[in-house]
């Protein structure tokens, strides 16, 4: 080959070489500055109020933070918020997607809350290529494949149930009687620890149901204290507790002076782990009395978990609530995924199940299974001390080999 055929060859190797680093320069420096919003949709009134609340400014810490870093790395993305109010309905959390994304662009929304919202605003998402990166919903009907909800930190109840079931059978309870939410969380929960626990070899399980967000609950505790007379006299019975904090605190008004009520032991849900169940001292007696014993997904320590805290209350000067650190993780797995794919709704939810698999995050790695939900499921079993002043570990659940320790 003549020397000028080497030289053309040359230069063409060199231009195709040229060609490949600027197709993958990152978007952010050929197009300049661009602002990424992520919409965050809570509740921040209602029964649900002081969670919401609390996860908006797990959020935001997130954000200032992120964009703290990117500046610093001379990066020309920012991220900044767009929220709204869910008020913790179905209605309500569908209305706070759409103004978010209307009015701000989001095409990654963090939250709604619960399950029930989380589905309220499904078919919105879905059609419109927005992805809703749940942080605490839990619901057995929002385990679906395929859709744009992505629930990165609580795994379905299907595991929580069946820690219940087994703490109830170990305790020789042969009935339960609860008290739940009329919604997708309580009704999928209650129905896997029946089925589970009569599998088992428990007998009865009378449910007495509640609309959400109620005035009061002075007509279930007289049916659930109805309910554990008639039982009591067949077997063991407890009472099982499948309600929001606040709901759990409307029935307590009436069980503290209900002798049928407050002669069983009690289970209760992970969210009635919290403090503010205590803050009565009336409540936090009779709590101790019945062993309130609760399932909590297991949070444990790794070296993110102090500098969330130490920013968190540096920040807000407070200490973060329960769960808190779930909303902050989420919104850093989403901004992961839009610095990744870009902002753009479609990419971030072919990328978001990689990125999830590779962050170690607060308390734990967040894994999705098929269905885009947490798949690791470790509990920490909590109950009351006799004291009535903090829930102790008394137990563990695994839900890779579908094992209760407990240390009663």
């Amino acid at each position: 080959m003549r020397r000028t055929s080497w030289i053309l060859l040359a230069v063409l190797l060199l231009s195709l070489v040229l060609s490949a680093c600027t197709a993958v320069a990152p978007a952010g420096d050929a197009a300049g500055p661009q602002t990424y919003t992520l919409g965050i949709a809570l509740p921040y009134t209602g029964s649900l109020g002081s969670f919401g609340t609390d996860f908006q400014k797990g959020v935001e810490l997130a954000v200032e933070q992120m964009n703290a870093q990117l500046e610093a790395a001379g990066a020309s993305v920012r991220f900044q918020t767009a929220s709204a109010d869910t008020e913790g309905t179905p209605d309500g959390a569908l209305k706070a997607v759409q103004t978010v994304v209307q009015t701000s662009g989001a095409k990654v929304v963090i939250g709604p809350l619960t399950t029930s919202e989380v589905l309220g605003a499904k078919q919105f998402v879905d059609e419109n290529d927005v992805v809703l990166v749940a942080p605490a919903s839990s619901g057995l009907p929002g385990a679906l494949a395929g859709d744009n909800i992505f629930r990165v930190m609580y795994p379905p109840d299907t595991y929580s149930a069946r820690a219940f079931a087994e703490i109830a059978t170990r305790r020789g309870y042969e009935n339960i009687v609860a008290l739940v939410v009329d919604d997708p969380f309580g009704n999928g929960m209650i129905d896997v620890f029946t089925k589970i626990f009569q599998e088992k070899g428990g007998q009865e399980v009378s449910v007495v149901k509640y609309a959400p967000e109620p005035a009061d609950l002075s007509g279930e505790a007289s049916k659930l204290s109805a309910e554990v007379e008639r039982l009591s006299a067949s077997g063991e019975t407890a009472v099982f507790a499948v309600a929001f904090l606040g709901d759990a605190q409307k029935l307590l008004q009436q069980a503290v002076t209900d002798p049928a009520l407050g002669s069983v032991d009690w289970l209760g849900v992970e969210n009635l782990v919290n403090p503010d169940i205590l803050g009565d001292p009336a409540h936090a007696e009779f709590l101790a009395k019945v062993g309130l014993t609760s399932v909590s997904f297991g949070d444990a320590q790794n070296p993110n978990t102090q500098p969330f805290l130490d920013a968190f209350a540096a920040k807000y000067e407070s200490e973060p609530g329960p769960f808190t650190n779930y909303a902050y993780d989420a919104a850093n797995i989403a901004m992961l995924t839009m610095l990744s794919a870009g902002n753009d709704g479609k990419a971030v939810k072919s990328m978001l199940p990689f990125v999830s698999g590779h962050y170690i995050g607060t308390a734990f790695q967040a894994f999705l299974d098929e269905n885009g939900d947490q798949a690791i499921a470790y509990y920490t079993i909590f109950q009351l001390n006799p004291e009535g002043a903090e829930f102790v570990e008394v137990g563990s659940y695994d839900g890779q080999t579908d094992t209760v320790t407990l240390e009663e």
